[in-house]
């Protein structure tokens, strides 16, 4: 075989070359076959043969496809090279008749014109493009390892947390809490940013922080997780205390008072936080109503004893609650000596507009009343003592009259005389003195009724309805009294005064203007008006012995008033000027009534709107009449009195 390095012809069976030491590769399944030959059988790692250096006569050379001897006289074109020293050529040829002098695997040079020596080609072993793909491989591995260590780990994610929030400000708190819909999408982005790390990142990172001192950064950075994570007991009672620790108590305030009203008001940590910042601060009044507000929320039992010995005692009073008869006074102290405000009106509030009082004395008035009252020690306040009282006054019983109600043919007279008083009463009950108020119009008593004096009341001949009550010296009135009588007496009363009775000349809701003028002639002025309530055109037409008004009703005017100063006709039942009150009421139906205290009185046992005497401020008087038509209409008839003369008359249609 041929050495691939040197060329020298060695034995088959040869391991290396005696030569150049080289590892012999004969028993390649290539070593074989050489030359064009073996190209064409797709053997690509033949190369072409190796010739040798010089010419040589005495052993011939062998062609690749016959293994015909090639020609001695053939020009090769190479120069011939002596052999190293020590070697009888350069082994292209082989020493003996067996072989090919070729290069099976490859590794020598081709032979060229060059006179340059030749030298094996060596192969690079490395594969870039392998390199080159393992590189990769190993950068997408760094990249996903580093990115399950940032979001993956506490370590990580709290360095995501750290980087963005120190590239926060305000600004990015603000577009956070936006609700403005034009930066919606602007919003949404900042929110996935900073939900690349957990709340509980956050929350340790500003821990991180405030260890260092750095608690603006502390506070930016639990400001951003209570945006992520806004029911965080604990993480928001971190903010507050940063806040505190920063100086600023009103945003520490605000923080635990959102933790003690809408977080977790069961929780104790922020009340006591609150409640120390308000004793520090001197703000006692808050610190106690936070003291209660605790208690009440948390039912801890250490809140309320704080409470009890931080604030006065609750006033004491001698009169327990219930029921009392008659007015009360009630003694209030305060057992540490401080001030009392006190008040009756469930709405007010105490101290601010409470009574102050100096000896304690209260006076508890007729009625279901709730007694509240406070102690104040500067600007400490107790809780408010709350008693309920119920006074009460005796109320008479209904006065009884001593004329059974009956049927009489002769006109009687009546008095009254106290009730029947209950056996189980109190000396209180049995001590009033009474006032009788009645009436014999039908209308119902008042204080202002007639006062039963002891005299007998004179009763009208007809229906007579006696309506009494008696009234003690406390005010308290009784239930009425109501007793019917009938006198069949002659002569009977006169009616009452109804729209029978007219005016000689005209008639309300019915006279025209052309009428009216043709009896009473022209008028000396006209001019539009408004007449009471109606929203009909009006004209008001002036006299020199009065006015008269018509509207336009149903597309017809009528007269519905006539104010006359003196007589210009007569009047009805022939009662007019200068008649007395005793004339005109002689003249309708009277029923007796006498005057009351303040000097009115009613006529008739129907209606005290029908028929009534009013004195007037100035000591005038007025006979007032009023009755409804057959028509539905409303008609009103006053006689004005002057010096007890009849001085003025008027007659109008009341809609």
């Amino acid at each position: 075989m041929i050495c691939q390095r040197c060329g020298t012809y060695m034995a088959d069976e040869a391991l290396n070359c005696d030569h150049c030491g080289t590892l012999l590769s004969g028993h390649s399944p290539l070593s074989g076959a050489t030359g064009v030959r073996a190209i064409r059988q797709g053997r690509m790692d033949s190369v072409p043969p190796v010739l040798p250096d010089d010419a040589r006569t005495d052993i011939p050379e062998y062609g690749d496809y016959d293994m015909s001897p090639l020609p001695l006289e053939q020009e090769r074109g190479v120069r011939r090279k002596v052999a190293p020293k020590g070697l009888n050529s350069f082994a292209s040829r082989p020493s003996t008749h067996r072989g090919i002098p070729v290069n099976a695997r490859g590794l020598s040079r081709h032979i060229g014109s060059s006179h340059a020596r030749t030298h094996a080609v060596k192969r690079h072993p490395v594969n870039w493009m392998l390199v080159s793909l393992l590189i990769l491989v190993l950068v997408i591995l760094a990249a996903a390892g580093y990115w399950v260590y940032m979001s993956g780990t506490d370590e990580g994610q709290r360095t995501t947390a750290r980087r963005i929030v120190e590239a926060s400000s305000e600004f990015t708190l603000e577009l956070a809490s936006s609700k403005d819909d034009l930066r919606q999408k602007e919003r949404e982005d900042l929110l996935g940013n900073m939900r690349s790390a957990p709340a509980q990142a956050y929350w340790l990172v500003g821990q991180e922080f405030i260890d260092k001192g750095d608690l603006d950064q502390a506070i930016m950075s639990f400001r951003l997780a209570n945006i992520l994570d806004p029911e965080s007991y604990d993480g928001l009672l971190l903010l507050a205390n940063a806040y505190e620790l920063n100086n600023d108590s009103t945003s520490a305030e605000k923080e635990y008072l959102t933790l003690c009203e809408t977080v977790a008001p069961s929780r104790t940590e922020a009340y006591t936080a609150l409640i120390r910042m308000y004793q520090d601060q001197e703000r006692n009044p808050d610190a106690a109503n936070m003291m209660l507000q605790a208690y009440e929320n948390t039912d801890r039992e250490n809140f309320r004893v704080q409470r009890k010995d931080f604030i006065p005692n609750i006033p004491q009073v001698d009169l327990p609650a219930g029921r009392h008869m008659l007015e009360q006074t009630v003694h209030l102290t305060s057992p540490q000596g401080y001030d009392i405000y006190y008040t009756l009106d469930n709405g007010a509030v105490l101290p601010e507009e409470g009574s102050f009082t100096e000896d304690g004395v209260v006076t508890i008035p007729e009625g279901t009343l709730t007694l509240r009252a406070v102690c104040c020690s500067q600007d400490l306040v107790s809780d408010p003592l709350s008693v309920t009282y119920t006074v009460f006054y005796p109320t008479p019983p209904a006065p009884k009259a001593n004329l059974a109600p009956n049927t009489y043919t002769k006109r009687r007279d009546v008095s009254l005389r106290p009730g029947d008083m209950p056996k189980e009463k109190s000396r209180e009950e049995k001590d009033q003195t009474y006032t009788y108020y009645y009436t014999i119009d039908g209308s119902t008593p008042t204080l202002e009724s007639p006062v039963f004096d002891g005299t007998p009341i004179d009763l009208p001949s007809g229906r007579v309805t006696l309506r009494a009550v008696a009234v003690n010296q406390y005010g308290k009135m009784s239930s009425i009294c109501e007793v019917s009588y009938k006198f069949d007496v002659k002569p009977a009363l006169p009616p009452i005064y109804s729209d029978v009775d007219k005016f000689r000349g005209f008639t309300l809701n019915a006279t025209s203007p052309d009428d009216f003028r043709q009896h009473f002639g022209a008028p000396a002025g006209e001019a539009d008006t408004r007449y009471l309530s109606l929203d009909n055109d009006a004209q008001h037409w002036d006299y020199d012995w009065g006015h008269a008004v018509f509207t336009l009703t149903n597309n017809k005017w009528v007269l519905v008033r006539v104010e006359m100063n003196r007589e210009i006709t007569a009047g009805p039942r022939n009662v007019g000027f200068d008649n007395s009150e005793e004339d005109i009421t002689s003249a309708y139906k009277d029923m007796g009534q006498v005057r009351n205290p303040n000097g009115n009185r009613g006529l008739y046992y129907d209606d005290i709107n029908l028929g009534r005497v009013l004195l007037n401020e100035d000591g005038a008087k007025t006979v007032y009449y009023s009755c409804n038509t057959t028509a539905s209409n409303i008609w009103v008839l006053e006689y004005h009195l002057k010096g007890n003369r009849v001085n003025q008359i008027i007659h109008y249609y009341r809609p």
